[in-house]
């Protein structure tokens, strides 16, 4: 079985007003949404189980994920009273339940990348787009190789005989990754886990570069909001 996580616990702070009607993963842009879309496009791609973490407005996100589940999909929701992290979620999702999800992605994006690529992929694969502003959104380097060496600070350029581009926050985890995570949890266990600083990030070794060169829009600001609804020329809904 093929699953996916979709990330849509966010509380959305830096969308502003907008967070006063919407859950990041449910602000429409015409006619769908961040999470919509990507349940679709999962499931399309042939990914068989969705799990959808929630945490601010999880009635909103669990009620319109069930509405629009494409059909043959099966949907399991992880609610998080407390915020747990993107680490958090994925150790929490090995522990209780046994799954290493073939993909990760953040509830909050509009893409071309072909997903069925990560089932083909191997583990520790993330998925960068060297389109996007490094300044914006900051990135991770990598080698020749495709070899993922480091974070890239927004202000600096990268270093000789390196490249940089920016994380879409589409990833398929590693094995490996899960233990650098217990470890972090168990030495501060109110950390927030990220799967990338704690998961990945103690060993880089574990880790591979796919870059994508098409289309991918990250909406967690109202001006990317705009500038989705731009992209996509299709209008946002105002509640």
């Amino acid at each position: 079985m093929s699953h996916a996580l979709l990330l849509a616990a966010g509380r959305a702070t830096r969308l502003g007003a907008i967070r006063e009607h919407y859950a990041k993963a449910c602000v429409p842009i015409g006619v769908t949404t961040p999470l919509r879309f990507l349940m679709e496009t999962f499931a399309s791609a042939g990914f068989e189980d969705l799990w959808i973490n929630t945490h601010y407005r999880a009635e909103q996100v669990r009620a319109h994920a069930e509405a629009h589940a494409p059909p043959g999909v099966r949907l399991h929701f992880l609610h998080e009273p407390t915020l747990l992290g993107t680490g958090g979620t994925l150790l929490h999702l090995w522990e209780e339940h046994g799954v290493l999800p073939n993909a990760v992605a953040n509830a909050k994006m509009f893409t071309d990348f072909r997903f069925a690529k990560l089932l083909q992929a191997a583990e520790g694969t993330l998925v960068l787009h060297p389109d996007s502003s490094l300044t914006t959104f900051g990135g991770l380097r990598f080698d020749s190789q495709g070899k993922i060496l480091g974070l890239q600070a927004r202000d600096q350029g990268p270093a000789a005989g390196e490249r940089a581009a920016v994380f879409t926050g589409i990833y398929r985890p590693h094995q490996h990754w899960l233990e650098n995570l217990k470890n972090r949890h168990n030495s501060e266990p109110e950390q927030l886990l990220c799967a990338i600083r704690h998961g990945l990030m103690p060993d880089w070794k574990h880790s591979q570069a796919h870059l994508h060169l098409g289309f991918w829009c990250e909406m967690s600001t109202p001006q990317r909001v705009h500038e989705a609804q731009m992209v996509l020329k299709r209008p946002v809904t105002e509640a």
